[in-house]
């Protein structure tokens, strides 16, 4: 997609982070926004924000764990602009951390249902816009966890494995309908967000939170590493290249590739994963 003034995009876990840093892109580029975010506070912040610049915006609180919340941003985006043209299924957590035998299952069942079953809320309520008008872009924000394993983070793993699936999955589903609708998966390291503070978020519909306290050492080391990361806007002018030349997988670091390369050359070998090499 080359051209995107005066085009939609629509985000989730637009307020902060990387969905922050691509509203941001994509108005720079004349886009219209669309936002989603599950904390009403930074969400009104950054619509006003952006209308204060004269960026026509709409925000929408919205759990993606939850289909009808999602099904409703996509009503109030296509009721303000009538369509979309990229849609972002970003929005995401950190989950549960520890041995994958000591999670417990409300924390498996949370990260599994904002990370993995959030994207596919999002591709029913646009993509068969997308699919109507025969064009679009979609982005689904997934991890460098999702294509080689780590330790101490298992559900965060699974979800975002799940997600390069899906998309591979709707690539190859445009591709089989012959319509011209681009997919791209984000697989970045350790980006400057607040995903390791993601605990703030906790359902109260899933009891008391098994999460590590604020302060703990397992969240001080992530804090840690996310702050040692890339700066999201860095990230995004990736991302952004991706739209403008239809690329799949976006790193946030080429050199990264050697992980992906590593975890093939150990699964045609029958060897033991390494985790990502960074």
């Amino acid at each position: 997609m080359q051209e995107l003034e005066g085009k939609v995009a629509a985000i989730t876990g637009g307020a902060s982070g990387i969905g922050r840093a691509l509203a941001e892109s994509f108005a720079a580029q004349g886009m219209l926004l669309a936002l989603a975010d599950v904390e009403p506070g930074p969400l009104a912040e950054t619509v006003r924000d952006f209308e204060a610049r004269g960026v026509p915006t709409i925000g929408v609180e919205c759990d993606v764990a939850d289909a009808d919340q999602v099904r409703a941003f996509a009503a109030a985006t296509f009721e303000r602009f009538d369509t979309a043209h990229i849609v972002v299924n970003n929005a995401g957590v950190g989950g549960g951390n520890g041995p994958a035998w000591e999670i417990s299952e409300a924390g498996w069942e949370w990260t599994i249902s904002v990370n993995l079953m959030g994207v596919v809320h999002g591709i029913q309520a646009f993509v068969p816009r997308l699919v109507e008008q025969r064009s679009g872009h979609v982005i689904n924000t997934a991890s460098l966890a999702g294509l080689s394993g780590a330790p101490m983070m298992a559900p965060y793993v699974a979800t975002k494995h799940a997600v390069v699936g899906l998309s591979e999955s709707l690539h190859l589903d445009f591709a089989m309908a012959g319509l011209d609708i681009g997919v791209s998966v984000l697989c970045p390291a350790f980006i400057r967000t607040r995903i390791a503070e993601s605990g703030r978020n906790w359902p109260s519909r899933l009891g008391e939170s098994p999460l590590p306290a604020e302060g703990s050492p397992g969240t001080e080391f992530i804090k840690g590493l996310v702050a040692g990361g890339m700066e999201p806007a860095d990230y995004v002018a990736k991302v952004l290249d991706a739209v403008r030349t239809n690329r799949f997988i976006v790193l946030s670091d080429d050199a990264h590739a050697t992980s992906i390369q590593h975890r093939h050359d150990a699964a045609v070998s029958g060897g033991h994963p390494t985790g990502p090499r960074l």
